[in-house]
């Protein structure tokens, strides 16, 4: 009788052994194959989050090094401090962006001051008490200070990148724009403002120096057309010391066209020489974030491009904030698909040799029948295969309901503390807001079968029940054949 016929037989006549084989390698590869699925699906999303928030890296001015501060005597004898370090220019970014890889980049930090007639959310000027210092036309004008800032494309903005604001109505700037302006819903909502309408900014002599007559514009009114309006993903908290140029909400975008005029007015109209600092901070994109530390390491070593005295860092604040419940999961899945495998290989060696030492009488007759020992192996290795591969088949049938409902457990379970907001805001010099994100959003995982992962299961299954028969048949096959006929 040939291997074939005697393997067949022995499933179908030993069908309790074969049936328990059967649902220990289904339960077995479900378990396997969904630690693989897990793994891959949180891979997928962390691989997302790398592209869109993986960003690249900061370049930004040192102001706490003291070599990199001056003091200066204005004069009325006032004294100040200024930025006299490497200072960061278009030149300089011009050649950064020559380096291969580096595809965009975006000014976080640049903003103006400007006054606007617009209904604003109170501040802290709205309670503040005017003085011989501060007289009340000085607080009639910081009542109605609020931070334009300059956007050569909006999207590119770290807020919206981040997902701390969302375009609500219309769009966002766009590099090109002409006094154009995004407001907040708030801010629109109070004022009676939609797309297409218009608003009036102006620059006023006490946003930029003591004066005795604050109220005075550099300049003409700038009128600007509401081109889009932004959706706050975060609530800022009421403070006594915030400004109302400090609250998000009454703080608005503009384009660089807007940026220039405004600081034509300033230089037009400012007494003695300006200090230039160049841009306080550029954030540079790249086409493969995990290519920064390679890009960060090119651009020091060029020559051409001066960056002593500055700081140069990856930008991964808001993709570490976001990418943490995956990272969990993912490292989680990895746990379980080693203890699955070991799990799954020494239960199965054991469970393999129970089931071939039952069958010590069954080779004993094959032996004295002149079967030879590496035929026995085959014929113990083909049921196995052909048990497992039932099984698999099974197995990967039932892993759509399963995986689906496992990404829907670990969506849940990692899903973020609702009362811990995404984002915190921080007034940087107690002034200017800066949403941060300290928590990821929805957890999202799609927990889909691929057919890599298909395969990589069929071969450590298979690897995995051949190796357990062949290990438990090494100590009856070393046996010879007397001594095996013996023992029946």
């Amino acid at each position: 009788m040939s291997v074939w016929k005697r393997a067949m037989l022995y499933l179908a006549r030993k069908k309790g052994r074969t049936v328990l084989l059967f649902f220990y390698i289904v339960v077995m590869s479900g378990f396997i194959l969904t630690a693989f699925s897990l793994k891959n699906a949180a891979e997928q999303q962390l691989t997302r989050l790398r592209q869109t928030l993986g960003t690249g890296f900061v370049l930004r001015i040192d102001t706490e090094n003291a070599a990199n501060v001056g003091i200066v005597v204005d004069d009325n004898g006032y004294t100040d401090s200024t930025y006299i370090g490497t200072r960061i220019t278009d030149q300089t970014i011009e050649k950064v962006l020559e380096l291969d890889g580096v595809t965009n980049y975006t000014l976080p930090k640049e903003f103006d001051i400007v006054w606007t007639g617009l209904s604003l959310r109170a501040g802290f000027w709205s309670e503040f008490t005017p003085d011989e210092t501060l007289t009340e036309q000085h607080v009639e004008v910081s009542k109605q200070q609020i931070l334009a800032y300059s956007c050569i494309n909006g999207e590119l903005n770290k807020n919206f990148r981040t997902g701390a604001l969302e375009i609500s109505e219309g769009r966002n700037l766009r590099e090109g724009d002409s006094f154009q302006t995004v407001i907040s819903e708030k801010l629109a909502e109070r004022n009676g403002l939609s797309i297409g309408d218009h608003i009036m900014i102006e620059v006023k002599e006490a946003a930029y120096r003591f004066s005795k007559s604050p109220q005075t514009t550099w300049g003409d009114p700038i009128q600007l057309e509401v081109t889009g309006i932004f959706h706050m993903n975060f609530s800022q908290q009421d403070s006594e010391w915030t400004t109302e140029s400090g609250y998000m909400e009454n703080d608005i975008f503009v384009d660089m066209h807007t940026h220039a005029k405004i600081n034509e007015y300033i230089e037009g109209n400012w007494e003695g020489e300006l200090a230039d600092i160049g841009y306080p901070e550029v954030i540079f994109f790249v086409e493969d974030p995990e290519k920064t530390d390679a890009i960060i390491q090119e651009m020091k070593g060029r020559k051409d491009i001066d960056i002593s005295g500055l700081l140069v860092y990856p930008d991964h604040a808001a993709y570490e904030a976001s990418a943490k419940p995956y990272g969990q999961i993912r490292s989680f899945s990895v746990i379980l698909s080693a203890i699955g495998t070991v799990g799954a290989g020494v239960i199965l060696f054991l469970l393999m040799k129970l089931i071939v030492h039952r069958r010590m009488y069954e080779v004993g007759v094959l032996v004295s029948l002149g079967v030879k020992k590496r035929e026995i192996a085959g014929q113990m290795l083909l049921e196995c295969l052909w048990i497992s591969i039932a099984a698999l088949s099974v197995s990967v049938l039932l892993s759509i309901p399963l995986n689906f409902a496992c990404s829907h457990a670990a969506e849940h379970i990692m899903m973020p503390d609702q009362k811990e907001q995404t984002y915190r805001v921080t007034l940087r010099e107690g002034m200017f807001p800066e949403p941060e994100k300290v928590s990821a959003d929805e957890i999202v995982l799609f927990g889909e079968v691929t057919p890599k992962v298909i395969m990589l299961l069929i071969v450590l299954v298979i690897v995995i029940s051949h190796v357990s028969v062949l290990l438990a048949l090494v100590q009856i096959l070393e046996i010879e054949p007397k001594r095996l006929l013996q023992r029946m």
